[in-house]
Protein backbone atom coordinates (compact mmCIF):
# COMPACT_ATOMS: atom_id res chain seq x y z
CA UNK A 1 0.00 0.00 0.00
CA UNK A 2 1.28 3.70 -0.96
CA UNK A 3 0.47 6.27 1.62
CA UNK A 4 0.71 9.87 -0.06
CA UNK A 5 1.31 12.23 3.15
CA UNK A 6 0.34 16.07 1.40
CA UNK A 7 1.79 19.14 2.82
CA UNK A 8 1.87 22.59 1.53
CA UNK A 9 5.50 23.79 2.59
CA UNK A 10 8.42 23.16 4.84
CA UNK A 11 11.27 25.23 6.46
CA UNK A 12 14.03 26.26 8.54
CA UNK A 13 11.32 27.07 11.37
CA UNK A 14 9.10 23.80 10.98
CA UNK A 15 5.74 23.81 12.59
CA UNK A 16 4.27 20.89 14.62
CA UNK A 17 2.44 19.87 11.06
CA UNK A 18 6.00 18.80 9.61
CA UNK A 19 7.16 17.14 13.14
CA UNK A 20 4.09 15.30 13.07
CA UNK A 21 4.79 14.06 9.78
CA UNK A 22 8.22 13.03 11.32
CA UNK A 23 6.75 10.89 13.96
CA UNK A 24 4.04 9.01 11.01
CA UNK A 25 7.47 8.55 9.33
CA UNK A 26 9.10 6.81 11.75
CA UNK A 27 5.38 4.59 12.54
CA UNK A 28 5.05 4.07 8.99
CA UNK A 29 8.32 2.29 9.01
CA UNK A 30 7.34 -0.57 11.31
CA UNK A 31 4.36 -1.23 9.13
CA UNK A 32 6.28 -3.13 5.99
CA UNK A 33 2.80 -3.25 4.05
CA UNK A 34 3.18 0.55 4.15
CA UNK A 35 5.34 2.33 0.77
CA UNK A 36 4.95 6.21 2.62
CA UNK A 37 5.70 9.17 0.32
CA UNK A 38 5.70 13.21 1.55
CA UNK A 39 4.21 15.08 -0.94
CA UNK A 40 4.86 19.08 -0.60
CA UNK A 41 2.94 21.50 -2.80
CA UNK A 42 3.99 25.28 -2.20
CA UNK A 43 7.09 26.55 -4.40
CA UNK A 44 9.73 26.05 -2.06
CA UNK A 45 12.20 28.82 -2.91
CA UNK A 46 15.48 27.13 -1.11
CA UNK A 47 16.45 23.57 -2.03
CA UNK A 48 13.79 21.29 -0.31
CA UNK A 49 16.82 18.79 0.70
CA UNK A 50 17.79 21.20 2.88
CA UNK A 51 14.49 21.35 5.20
CA UNK A 52 13.66 17.72 4.72
CA UNK A 53 17.14 16.13 5.23
CA UNK A 54 17.58 18.21 8.36
CA UNK A 55 14.32 15.81 9.84
CA UNK A 56 15.24 12.84 8.77
CA UNK A 57 13.34 12.27 6.08
CA UNK A 58 14.38 9.63 3.04
CA UNK A 59 14.99 11.50 -0.43
CA UNK A 60 13.55 9.10 -2.34
CA UNK A 61 10.39 9.33 0.10
CA UNK A 62 9.74 13.39 -0.61
CA UNK A 63 7.90 13.69 -3.56
CA UNK A 64 7.86 17.57 -4.66
CA UNK A 65 5.05 18.82 -7.27
CA UNK A 66 7.63 21.45 -8.84
CA UNK A 67 10.02 18.08 -9.34
CA UNK A 68 7.09 15.74 -10.65
CA UNK A 69 6.33 17.95 -13.49
CA UNK A 70 9.57 18.12 -14.48
CA UNK A 71 10.52 14.43 -13.64
CA UNK A 72 13.44 15.20 -11.33
CA UNK A 73 14.10 13.50 -8.13
CA UNK A 74 14.58 15.22 -4.54
CA UNK A 75 18.44 15.64 -3.90
CA UNK A 76 21.28 18.61 -2.64
CA UNK A 77 22.45 20.93 -5.25
CA UNK A 78 25.89 20.23 -6.17
CA UNK A 79 27.18 23.11 -7.88
CA UNK A 80 29.91 25.58 -6.40
CA UNK A 81 30.84 29.12 -6.08
CA UNK A 82 33.94 28.28 -8.12
CA UNK A 83 31.64 26.43 -10.62
CA UNK A 84 29.25 29.13 -11.06
CA UNK A 85 31.83 32.12 -11.18
CA UNK A 86 33.61 29.79 -14.10
CA UNK A 87 30.24 29.99 -16.49
CA UNK A 88 29.87 33.84 -16.37
CA UNK A 89 31.58 34.55 -19.23
CA UNK A 90 31.95 38.10 -18.86
CA UNK A 91 34.62 40.26 -17.17
CA UNK A 92 33.64 40.39 -13.50
CA UNK A 93 34.51 41.75 -9.73
CA UNK A 94 33.75 39.74 -6.83
CA UNK A 95 32.86 40.74 -3.33
CA UNK A 96 34.30 39.84 -0.11
CA UNK A 97 31.86 36.45 0.20
CA UNK A 98 29.31 36.63 3.33
CA UNK A 99 27.90 33.55 4.86
CA UNK A 100 24.47 33.75 2.95
CA UNK A 101 25.67 34.90 -0.62
CA UNK A 102 28.30 35.76 -2.93
CA UNK A 103 27.66 39.27 -4.79
CA UNK A 104 29.35 39.42 -8.06
CA UNK A 105 29.52 42.81 -10.49
CA UNK A 106 29.72 42.98 -13.94
CA UNK A 107 32.29 44.97 -15.21
CA UNK A 108 31.15 48.50 -16.71
CA UNK A 109 27.40 46.79 -16.60
CA UNK A 110 24.21 47.88 -14.08
CA UNK A 111 24.19 43.97 -13.77
CA UNK A 112 25.52 41.65 -10.69
CA UNK A 113 24.91 38.09 -9.16
CA UNK A 114 23.94 37.27 -6.01
CA UNK A 115 24.68 33.70 -5.60
CA UNK A 116 22.94 32.15 -2.26
CA UNK A 117 24.73 29.59 -0.69
CA UNK A 118 23.81 26.64 1.20
CA UNK A 119 26.23 24.67 3.81
CA UNK A 120 30.12 24.31 2.27
CA UNK A 121 29.33 27.22 -0.47
CA UNK A 122 27.44 25.49 -2.32
CA UNK A 123 24.87 27.39 -4.84
CA UNK A 124 21.26 27.07 -3.97
CA UNK A 125 20.07 30.13 -6.10
CA UNK A 126 21.27 32.95 -7.99
CA UNK A 127 19.81 35.75 -8.49
CA UNK A 128 20.39 38.28 -11.32
CA UNK A 129 20.06 42.35 -9.89
CA UNK A 130 19.95 45.36 -12.58
CA UNK A 131 20.37 48.58 -10.39
CA UNK A 132 18.08 47.94 -7.55
CA UNK A 133 15.62 45.30 -8.91
CA UNK A 134 15.77 41.61 -9.06
CA UNK A 135 14.74 40.13 -12.25
CA UNK A 136 15.20 36.73 -12.38
CA UNK A 137 16.38 33.88 -9.89
CA UNK A 138 18.13 30.81 -10.86
CA UNK A 139 17.39 27.28 -8.66
CA UNK A 140 19.87 24.53 -8.97
CA UNK A 141 20.10 20.75 -7.11
CA UNK A 142 22.86 18.93 -9.31
CA UNK A 143 21.68 21.05 -12.40
CA UNK A 144 19.45 23.98 -13.04
CA UNK A 145 15.61 23.42 -11.63
CA UNK A 146 14.13 26.18 -12.64
CA UNK A 147 14.03 30.25 -13.36
CA UNK A 148 11.73 32.94 -11.76
CA UNK A 149 11.16 35.87 -13.99
CA UNK A 150 10.33 39.29 -11.87
CA UNK A 151 8.69 42.49 -14.01
CA UNK A 152 8.40 45.51 -11.37
CA UNK A 153 9.27 43.50 -8.65
CA UNK A 154 6.66 41.09 -9.06
CA UNK A 155 6.60 37.68 -10.10
CA UNK A 156 5.37 36.78 -13.88
CA UNK A 157 6.81 33.27 -14.78
CA UNK A 158 8.61 29.86 -13.97
CA UNK A 159 10.39 27.72 -16.55
CA UNK A 160 10.77 24.20 -15.08
CA UNK A 161 13.74 21.93 -16.59
CA UNK A 162 13.90 18.14 -17.23
CA UNK A 163 17.90 16.74 -15.96
CA UNK A 164 18.83 17.02 -19.30
CA UNK A 165 18.08 20.90 -20.06
CA UNK A 166 14.56 20.48 -21.67
CA UNK A 167 11.69 22.48 -20.74
CA UNK A 168 9.65 20.78 -18.94
CA UNK A 169 7.02 23.24 -18.23
CA UNK A 170 6.17 27.12 -17.88
CA UNK A 171 3.98 29.02 -15.18
CA UNK A 172 2.52 32.55 -15.82
CA UNK A 173 1.06 34.21 -12.42
CA UNK A 174 -0.57 36.97 -11.95
CA UNK A 175 -0.53 38.40 -7.61
CA UNK A 176 1.29 35.94 -7.05
CA UNK A 177 -1.27 33.06 -7.97
CA UNK A 178 -0.73 30.68 -10.86
CA UNK A 179 -3.04 32.24 -13.44
CA UNK A 180 -1.78 29.26 -16.51
CA UNK A 181 0.67 26.32 -16.81
CA UNK A 182 1.59 25.14 -19.94
CA UNK A 183 2.93 21.45 -19.67
CA UNK A 184 5.38 20.64 -22.62
CA UNK A 185 5.94 16.73 -24.47
CA UNK A 186 9.01 16.79 -22.05
CA UNK A 187 7.18 16.64 -18.92
CA UNK A 188 6.55 13.08 -17.80
CA UNK A 189 3.03 14.83 -17.28
CA UNK A 190 2.65 15.30 -20.93
CA UNK A 191 0.64 11.86 -21.33
CA UNK A 192 -1.36 11.90 -18.25
CA UNK A 193 -5.15 13.25 -18.61
CA UNK A 194 -7.99 14.64 -15.65
CA UNK A 195 -10.08 11.65 -15.15
CA UNK A 196 -13.14 11.16 -16.47
CA UNK A 197 -16.00 14.03 -14.82
CA UNK A 198 -13.52 16.90 -15.58
CA UNK A 199 -12.73 18.94 -18.21
CA UNK A 200 -9.72 17.76 -20.00
CA UNK A 201 -7.06 20.16 -20.25
CA UNK A 202 -6.61 21.80 -23.82
CA UNK A 203 -3.08 22.09 -26.25
CA UNK A 204 -1.54 25.09 -27.44
CA UNK A 205 1.34 24.91 -29.93
CA UNK A 206 1.57 21.70 -28.52
CA UNK A 207 1.69 22.26 -24.80
CA UNK A 208 -0.77 21.20 -22.15
CA UNK A 209 -2.79 24.48 -20.84
CA UNK A 210 -3.97 24.42 -17.45
CA UNK A 211 -5.54 27.08 -16.19
CA UNK A 212 -5.28 28.10 -12.16
CA UNK A 213 -3.67 26.33 -9.34
CA UNK A 214 -6.59 23.74 -9.07
CA UNK A 215 -6.29 22.40 -12.27
CA UNK A 216 -2.44 22.19 -12.63
CA UNK A 217 -2.69 20.12 -9.22
CA UNK A 218 -5.25 18.10 -10.17
CA UNK A 219 -3.14 16.87 -13.29
CA UNK A 220 -0.32 15.83 -11.23
CA UNK A 221 -2.24 14.02 -8.50
CA UNK A 222 -4.17 12.21 -11.26
CA UNK A 223 -0.96 10.92 -12.53
CA UNK A 224 0.33 10.19 -8.68
CA UNK A 225 -2.75 8.22 -7.10
CA UNK A 226 -2.56 5.32 -9.73
CA UNK A 227 -2.66 2.57 -7.88
CA UNK A 228 -5.87 1.02 -6.90
CA UNK A 229 -4.63 0.25 -2.79
CA UNK A 230 -3.35 4.08 -2.94
CA UNK A 231 -4.10 5.89 0.01
CA UNK A 232 -4.20 9.61 0.24
CA UNK A 233 -3.38 12.27 3.65
CA UNK A 234 -3.64 15.15 3.85
CA UNK A 235 -1.95 17.13 6.21
CA UNK A 236 -2.93 20.80 5.30
CA UNK A 237 -6.38 20.86 3.26
CA UNK A 238 -6.48 24.49 2.02
CA UNK A 239 -5.44 25.43 -0.72
CA UNK A 240 -4.92 21.96 -1.83
CA UNK A 241 -7.74 19.59 -1.22
CA UNK A 242 -10.13 21.29 -4.63
CA UNK A 243 -7.11 19.90 -6.67
CA UNK A 244 -7.31 16.09 -4.53
CA UNK A 245 -10.81 16.13 -4.64
CA UNK A 246 -11.85 15.54 -8.57
CA UNK A 247 -9.23 13.19 -9.15
CA UNK A 248 -9.62 10.79 -5.87
CA UNK A 249 -11.88 8.42 -7.63
CA UNK A 250 -11.91 5.60 -5.09
CA UNK A 251 -8.83 6.14 -3.36
CA UNK A 252 -9.00 6.44 0.21
CA UNK A 253 -8.55 10.02 1.77
CA UNK A 254 -8.26 11.16 4.97
CA UNK A 255 -7.78 14.95 6.45
CA UNK A 256 -5.89 15.34 9.72
CA UNK A 257 -7.18 17.88 12.03
CA UNK A 258 -3.70 19.54 13.67
CA UNK A 259 -5.14 22.82 15.29
CA UNK A 260 -8.72 24.23 17.03
CA UNK A 261 -11.00 23.44 13.93
CA UNK A 262 -13.54 26.22 14.45
CA UNK A 263 -13.84 29.38 15.83
CA UNK A 264 -15.54 29.20 19.71
CA UNK A 265 -15.78 33.35 19.42
CA UNK A 266 -18.99 32.35 16.92
CA UNK A 267 -20.59 30.13 19.54
CA UNK A 268 -22.39 32.93 21.23
CA UNK A 269 -24.22 33.96 18.44
CA UNK A 270 -25.31 30.59 17.93
CA UNK A 271 -23.53 29.95 14.40
CA UNK A 272 -20.36 27.47 14.34
CA UNK A 273 -18.09 28.76 11.83
CA UNK A 274 -15.01 25.98 10.79
CA UNK A 275 -11.58 26.89 10.97
CA UNK A 276 -10.42 27.99 7.11
CA UNK A 277 -7.82 25.99 6.72
CA UNK A 278 -10.23 23.40 7.59
CA UNK A 279 -14.04 24.64 5.72
CA UNK A 280 -13.63 23.27 2.68
CA UNK A 281 -13.56 19.54 3.83
CA UNK A 282 -15.96 20.27 6.55
CA UNK A 283 -18.69 21.29 4.66
CA UNK A 284 -18.16 18.11 2.39
CA UNK A 285 -17.17 15.19 4.59
CA UNK A 286 -18.88 12.70 2.55
CA UNK A 287 -15.85 13.39 0.26
CA UNK A 288 -13.53 12.40 2.69
CA UNK A 289 -13.14 8.64 4.28
CA UNK A 290 -12.05 10.15 7.54
CA UNK A 291 -10.69 12.75 9.37
CA UNK A 292 -8.14 12.57 12.15
CA UNK A 293 -7.33 14.10 15.12
CA UNK A 294 -4.94 13.13 17.98
CA UNK A 295 -6.94 13.65 21.43
CA UNK A 296 -9.87 12.30 22.88
CA UNK A 297 -11.76 15.64 23.43
CA UNK A 298 -11.32 16.94 19.74
CA UNK A 299 -13.00 14.00 18.79
CA UNK A 300 -15.84 13.95 20.82
CA UNK A 301 -16.36 17.67 19.90
CA UNK A 302 -15.61 17.52 16.31
CA UNK A 303 -18.15 14.64 16.01
CA UNK A 304 -20.40 16.48 17.98
CA UNK A 305 -20.50 19.25 15.35
CA UNK A 306 -20.75 16.89 12.86
CA UNK A 307 -23.44 15.62 13.84
CA UNK A 308 -25.65 18.64 13.89
CA UNK A 309 -25.18 19.31 10.17
CA UNK A 310 -24.88 15.81 8.68
CA UNK A 311 -26.55 12.44 8.01
CA UNK A 312 -25.56 10.12 10.22
CA UNK A 313 -22.88 7.69 8.79
CA UNK A 314 -21.76 10.14 6.36
CA UNK A 315 -19.02 11.11 8.47
CA UNK A 316 -15.98 9.59 10.34
CA UNK A 317 -13.60 10.90 13.41
CA UNK A 318 -10.74 8.87 14.18
CA UNK A 319 -8.26 9.58 17.14
CA UNK A 320 -4.51 9.00 16.72
CA UNK A 321 -1.89 11.20 18.23
CA UNK A 322 0.17 13.06 16.07
CA UNK A 323 3.33 11.74 18.20
CA UNK A 324 4.65 9.00 20.07
CA UNK A 325 7.40 8.57 22.66
CA UNK A 326 10.16 5.35 23.01
CA UNK A 327 10.61 4.26 27.03
CA UNK A 328 9.97 6.58 29.12
CA UNK A 329 12.09 8.03 31.13
CA UNK A 330 12.98 10.37 34.17
CA UNK A 331 16.51 11.98 35.00
CA UNK A 332 17.53 10.88 38.84
CA UNK A 333 18.79 14.24 39.05
CA UNK A 334 16.75 17.73 38.06
CA UNK A 335 17.49 21.32 38.63
CA UNK A 336 14.09 22.00 40.78
CA UNK A 337 13.94 25.61 39.31
CA UNK A 338 15.12 25.18 36.17
CA UNK A 339 11.99 25.69 33.80
CA UNK A 340 11.85 24.55 29.87
CA UNK A 341 9.43 25.51 26.83
CA UNK A 342 10.00 24.65 23.53
CA UNK A 343 8.26 25.95 19.99
CA UNK A 344 8.54 27.81 17.38
CA UNK A 345 8.94 31.78 17.86
CA UNK A 346 5.50 32.55 16.82
CA UNK A 347 2.88 34.70 17.95
CA UNK A 348 0.11 32.14 18.27
CA UNK A 349 2.45 30.66 20.87
CA UNK A 350 2.49 33.62 23.11
CA UNK A 351 5.66 33.22 24.64
CA UNK A 352 5.87 37.00 25.35
CA UNK A 353 3.37 35.74 28.13
CA UNK A 354 5.26 33.26 29.37
CA UNK A 355 8.22 35.59 29.85
CA UNK A 356 6.21 37.83 31.89
CA UNK A 357 5.11 34.91 33.66
CA UNK A 358 8.34 33.80 34.40
CA UNK A 359 9.43 37.61 35.29
CA UNK A 360 6.53 37.93 37.44
CA UNK A 361 7.28 34.69 39.35
CA UNK A 362 10.75 35.43 40.19
CA UNK A 363 9.69 38.01 42.73
CA UNK A 364 8.80 34.58 44.86
CA UNK A 365 11.29 32.19 43.54
CA UNK A 366 14.72 34.24 42.42
CA UNK A 367 16.07 30.93 41.38
CA UNK A 368 13.84 30.83 38.55
CA UNK A 369 15.14 30.37 34.69
CA UNK A 370 13.72 29.62 31.65
CA UNK A 371 15.45 28.28 28.32
CA UNK A 372 13.08 28.67 25.13
CA UNK A 373 14.20 25.91 22.36
CA UNK A 374 12.99 26.63 18.81
CA UNK A 375 13.69 28.85 16.43
CA UNK A 376 11.23 31.66 14.18
CA UNK A 377 11.03 35.22 14.81
CA UNK A 378 13.33 36.55 17.56
CA UNK A 379 12.78 40.46 17.50
CA UNK A 380 9.64 40.55 19.32
CA UNK A 381 10.02 38.07 22.31
CA UNK A 382 13.93 39.90 22.73
CA UNK A 383 12.05 43.18 22.98
CA UNK A 384 10.01 41.69 26.14
CA UNK A 385 12.90 39.94 27.15
CA UNK A 386 14.71 43.36 27.65
CA UNK A 387 11.95 45.46 28.82
CA UNK A 388 11.11 42.85 31.94
CA UNK A 389 14.87 42.92 32.16
CA UNK A 390 15.12 39.05 31.93
CA UNK A 391 17.79 38.63 30.51
CA UNK A 392 20.19 37.23 33.08
CA UNK A 393 17.55 34.48 33.51
CA UNK A 394 15.76 33.83 30.00
CA UNK A 395 18.17 32.13 27.27
CA UNK A 396 16.87 31.68 23.53
CA UNK A 397 18.52 28.04 23.06
CA UNK A 398 17.49 27.93 19.06
CA UNK A 399 16.49 25.02 17.16
CA UNK A 400 17.72 21.08 18.93
CA UNK A 401 16.84 17.93 19.42
CA UNK A 402 14.94 17.77 22.76
CA UNK A 403 15.28 13.87 23.25
CA UNK A 404 16.92 12.99 26.20
CA UNK A 405 17.64 17.08 27.15
CA UNK A 406 14.46 17.91 29.01
CA UNK A 407 14.77 15.72 32.05
CA UNK A 408 17.43 17.34 34.01
CA UNK A 409 14.71 20.67 33.54
CA UNK A 410 12.38 20.65 36.88
CA UNK A 411 9.47 21.87 34.90
CA UNK A 412 7.79 22.44 31.52
CA UNK A 413 5.89 25.64 30.81
CA UNK A 414 3.86 26.91 28.41
CA UNK A 415 1.03 29.88 27.52
CA UNK A 416 0.27 28.64 24.22
CA UNK A 417 -3.70 28.54 23.79
CA UNK A 418 -4.28 26.36 20.37
CA UNK A 419 -2.34 22.93 20.78
CA UNK A 420 -4.12 20.28 18.86
CA UNK A 421 -1.75 18.24 20.68
CA UNK A 422 1.47 19.54 22.27
CA UNK A 423 4.47 17.17 20.72
CA UNK A 424 6.45 19.40 22.82
CA UNK A 425 4.60 18.68 25.99
CA UNK A 426 4.66 14.70 25.25
CA UNK A 427 8.36 15.19 25.14
CA UNK A 428 8.25 16.45 28.04
CA UNK A 429 6.39 14.09 30.13
CA UNK A 430 8.18 11.23 28.32
CA UNK A 431 11.25 12.50 30.14
CA UNK A 432 9.36 13.41 33.62
CA UNK A 433 8.43 16.65 33.82
CA UNK A 434 5.29 17.70 35.26
CA UNK A 435 3.68 20.68 32.81
CA UNK A 436 2.26 24.10 33.68
CA UNK A 437 -0.09 25.43 31.37
CA UNK A 438 -3.36 26.84 30.63
CA UNK A 439 -6.80 25.49 30.57
CA UNK A 440 -7.68 25.03 27.12
CA UNK A 441 -8.59 22.43 24.57
CA UNK A 442 -6.75 20.20 23.25
CA UNK A 443 -3.24 19.31 24.00
CA UNK A 444 -3.10 20.77 27.09
CA UNK A 445 -6.16 18.94 28.69
CA UNK A 446 -4.77 15.43 26.94
CA UNK A 447 -1.15 15.75 28.28
CA UNK A 448 -2.21 17.32 32.30
CA UNK A 449 -4.60 16.26 34.53
CA UNK A 450 -3.91 19.32 36.69
CA UNK A 451 -3.13 18.25 40.20
CA UNK A 452 -1.77 14.96 39.11
CA UNK A 453 1.32 15.52 36.66
CA UNK A 454 1.30 19.58 36.79
CA UNK A 455 -1.39 22.58 37.17
CA UNK A 456 -3.94 24.05 34.26
CA UNK A 457 -4.40 27.48 34.99
CA UNK A 458 -7.33 29.45 34.43
CA UNK A 459 -7.29 31.38 31.15
CA UNK A 460 -8.75 34.71 30.40
CA UNK A 461 -6.40 37.17 28.40
CA UNK A 462 -2.63 37.80 27.95
CA UNK A 463 -2.27 40.12 31.11
CA UNK A 464 -5.22 37.43 32.95
CA UNK A 465 -3.01 34.84 31.62
CA UNK A 466 0.65 35.65 32.94
CA UNK A 467 -0.64 36.32 36.17
CA UNK A 468 -2.57 33.08 36.25
CA UNK A 469 1.02 31.13 35.18
CA UNK A 470 2.86 32.90 37.92
CA UNK A 471 0.85 32.11 40.31
CA UNK A 472 0.97 27.78 38.80
CA UNK A 473 4.10 28.24 38.74
CA UNK A 474 4.88 29.18 42.16
CA UNK A 475 2.40 26.94 43.50
CA UNK A 476 3.82 24.08 41.95
CA UNK A 477 7.66 24.70 42.47
CA UNK A 478 6.78 25.22 46.31
CA UNK A 479 3.90 23.75 47.59
CA UNK A 480 3.55 20.30 44.94
CA UNK A 481 5.41 16.69 45.57
CA UNK A 482 7.99 17.49 42.58
CA UNK A 483 9.11 13.78 42.32
CA UNK A 484 5.02 12.53 42.30
CA UNK A 485 4.14 14.87 40.01
CA UNK A 486 7.56 13.58 37.88
CA UNK A 487 6.08 9.98 38.49
CA UNK A 488 2.29 10.72 37.31
CA UNK A 489 4.05 12.39 33.78
CA UNK A 490 5.80 9.26 33.16
CA UNK A 491 2.49 7.51 33.54
CA UNK A 492 0.92 9.77 31.88
CA UNK A 493 3.10 9.27 28.86
CA UNK A 494 2.75 5.55 28.86
CA UNK A 495 0.02 6.29 27.04
CA UNK A 496 1.86 7.50 23.48
CA UNK A 497 3.99 4.71 23.25
CA UNK A 498 5.24 3.81 19.81
CA UNK A 499 3.60 0.32 19.23
CA UNK A 500 0.52 2.09 20.53
CA UNK A 501 0.49 4.67 18.33
CA UNK A 502 1.21 2.72 15.36
CA UNK A 503 -1.40 0.05 15.89
CA UNK A 504 -4.30 3.10 15.61
CA UNK A 505 -2.67 3.69 12.20
CA UNK A 506 -2.73 -0.13 11.09
CA UNK A 507 -6.77 -0.30 12.21
CA UNK A 508 -7.11 2.85 10.19
CA UNK A 509 -5.29 1.68 7.01
CA UNK A 510 -5.88 -2.24 7.34
CA UNK A 511 -9.13 -2.31 9.28
CA UNK A 512 -9.83 -3.63 12.20
CA UNK A 513 -10.98 -2.16 16.03
CA UNK A 514 -11.87 1.24 16.46
CA UNK A 515 -10.12 4.19 16.55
Amino acid sequence: MRVFNINKAIGLASSGVEYAQVYRRELFAGIPAVDDYYVFTDYIPTNLSVFTDRLGFRRDQVLWIYDLVAGRTTRPSTLTVDDYLARVGQPHEVAPAIPEYTDVALTGSPVRYRIRTVIGAIVDRVETIVGDRIVRIEHYDETLHDIEYFHDGRLVRRVFYTDDGRVAAEQFYRNDEILRTLITSASPLYTQRLRAGRERPVTFGGDLVLEGRAQFFQLVFAQLFSRPDDVVIVDRALDVIDGIYPVIGAHRLYSIVHAEHFDPRQLEDGVLLWNNHYEFVFTRPDLVDGFIVSTHRQQEVLEAQLAERMPEGSFSVARIPVGFVAAPASSPEYERFALVTASRLADEKHLDVLVRAVAAARATLPELRLDIYGEGNREPLLAVIEETKSQEFIRLMGHQKLEGLLGPYGLYVSASTSEGFGLSMLEAIAEGLPIVGLDVDYGNREMVESGVNGRLAPHTNAEGDAAALADAIVEVLTDAPLDELRAASLRKAEEFTAAQVRQLWEDLLFGGAPC
